[in-house]
């Protein structure tokens, strides 16, 4: 049977310190992967055109084990996580947005289209999102994104 009176106050640091290890690992793989689904997530935005690509989301600084000195007792230096200086993962590419290689012509639009009508986006279509064409008739159509369960929805709404 082990004596537990026994036990030195540089074992019971030790043993803090390999959990404030183990703790400061778990936090950061936590950190890093909610930090990749925000940028994810605002990657996403970027290319559907429904927000600009300035001021990409920045990786937030990893833990570290820091440790303070016990005021009952100078000898003991107890370990503990704390934010450190350095970014937890280095920030992902930035986005490339398409190259826009010719302009199309607007959707064929029907005399009873009325503002507000959407229409899918005709094949080989390489506008970017928020691209405004004229139709003949005047009607102005503009290039929308819509994000749905099944991915980006591309189509062209009559503003105009």
């Amino acid at each position: 049977m082990s004596d537990f009176s026994q036990t030195t106050l540089f074992a019971a640091m030790a043993n803090v310190m390999a959990g404030v290890q183990q703790q400061v690992a778990q936090l950061n793989a936590a950190m890093q992967a909610d930090y990749l689904v925000t940028f994810n997530n605002w990657a996403q935005r970027v290319l559907a055109g429904q927000t600009p690509e300035v001021n990409p989301p920045q990786p937030p600084n990893a833990y570290v084990v820091g440790s303070f000195t016990d005021a009952t007792n100078a000898a003991a230096q107890w370990a503990y996580p704390v934010v450190g200086t350095q970014p937890v993962c280095v920030m992902p590419p930035l986005p490339v947005m398409p190259v826009v290689v010719a302009a199309t012509a607007a959707p064929a639009s029907t005399a009873s289209a009325q503002v507000g009508s959407k229409q899918n986006v005709p094949v080989g279509d390489t506008m970017p999102v928020g691209y405004k064409a004229t139709a003949p008739d005047g009607a102005v159509w503009q290039k929308m994104a819509s994000l749905t369960p099944f991915g980006t929805a591309y189509y062209y709404e009559r503003v105009a």
